[in-house]
Formats: structure tokens, sequence, C-alpha cells
């Protein structure tokens, strides 16, 4: 529970959007602050506060949604982890998620810290099913072609090959 990772403005969009319920999986030193927030925002009934979790797939397995609302996410891996579980997902248009997620079709992007914008999204999300199962299906197929052990490994013996062609003919 650390600045870079938006849970403030997660919260604010959360209060856009009635009936819904936010996990946070977590421990930081924003604890207190985000709690002190979920109860000015009016949401605390509607918060869960996890704490530190090891079973990340349970969890991925009860969400209907997962959001990644981070400003600072080099990488991404919780995005590669929802399509793992065919998860849908929204995020913030940060540096790795928004490498990662192809607009509307792995995924839904919103600009980072506009708690509105993702309200807006969660939102829409939520009433609609049919898009939640497509975007879920087509962020595992990613996974399945770009981050599975095989997927990665391949791409290694891609790269190499690819090298060793190159240096072969400077030679």
């Amino acid at each position: 529970l650390h600045e870079n990772k938006a849970f403030d403005t997660l919260m604010e969009a959360i209060a856009r959007v009635p009936n819904v319920y936010l996990w946070l999986a977590g421990e930081g030193p924003l604890r207190k602050a985000l709690e002190d927030k979920a109860e000015q925002l009016g949401i605390k009934p509607r918060v869960r506060f996890l704490g530190w979790r090891n079973d990340v797939e349970a969890l991925f397995a009860t969400a209907d949604i997962f959001v990644c609302p981070s400003r600072v996410e080099p990488l991404g891996n919780v995005v590669i982890e929802a399509w793992a579980q065919e998860v849908p997902v929204i995020a913030a248009d940060s540096l790795g998620p928004g490498t990662l997620v192809k607009q509307n079709e792995t995924g839904i992007l919103v600009p980072v810290d506009d708690a509105a914008a993702l309200g807006r999204s969660i939102k829409h999300l939520a009433e609609n099913p049919g898009l939640r199962d497509r975007l879920a299906e087509a962020g595992r197929r990613e996974y399945e072609a770009n981050f599975t052990e095989r997927a990665v490994v391949d791409q290694y013996f891609a790269f190499f090959d690819k090298v060793k062609t190159a240096a072969t003919q400077v030679e």
C-alpha cells in the first residue's frame, strides 16, 4: 500500500460506483491513510483490507474485475497474473500496463490518476458481463501466447538465433 499504486484514486473511483466492493491485498505505509480515506468517502463498508496474502490465485478466482490503478508500474506483472487467471483488467495507462494492455481488446486503459474515468470504466465493466468475458478470454489468450514459460523460452531461443545469425554474418 504505497503511493505509487494509486489506491487513493481507486477509492475515489469506487465512491462513484454503487454496489461494488473493493478488496485490497497487501501492506504498506499508507494503510492507515487509506482506511481513513475509505471512511471519509463513505465507502468503508465496501472496502476490505486483506493484508499481505500468498494466495493470489484464490483472490483472482473470486474477483469479477481486476483494477491496476498504479501511477508507477514498470512491467505490470499483476496484469499478466490477472490474464493468467482469466480476470478482466482495467489499468491506469502507466508504463507497464500501458505497454501490455491492448485498449478494449485485452483490457481497458484509463489515464493515470483519473478517478472519474476509472469509475466509469469500473461501472461499465460491472454492468456488462459479456464484455467482462470477452476481455478475460482475450487476456488469457495474450498470456498463453506471450507469457507462459514455454512462450518466454521460445522468445529467448528466437532472440539467441537472431544474435547467432547476425554474428555469423559479421564474420
